[in-house]
């Protein structure tokens, strides 16, 4: 069974302050929140740790997830993710990999 792409208008942006909160917990928060989300939604993280530049586009990367970019005004950062077909549901006990 194949799902339907959304309709770009109707795609939901959600977003999600990380302020304070460094790389690992970070990461937790966002992918309990990504794994609410269906197919196309979007969310918006919003971090003040500089790693997260590094940190974000590459748990995408493993997980599958769409990396949109960010932009940073005066040390806070706002990434755009977005959930595809393809992204792996991580779980508590595999944040890293597919929960097989």
């Amino acid at each position: 069974m194949t799902q339907q792409r959304p309709d770009p208008a109707s795609v939901t942006a959600e977003e999600f302050d990380t302020t304070g909160h460094k790389c690992v917990k970070m990461l937790l928060k966002i992918r309990s929140r990504l794994n609410a989300l269906p197919v196309g939604a979007q969310l918006i993280v919003i971090s003040d740790d500089p790693t997260s530049v590094y940190d974000l586009p590459a748990w995408c990367h493993m997980t599958q997830y769409d990396y949109r970019g960010y932009t940073s005004e005066e040390g806070i950062y706002r990434h755009t993710l977005a959930v595809t077909e393809s992204s792996i549901r991580t779980t508590t006990k595999k944040v890293w990999a597919n929960p097989t």
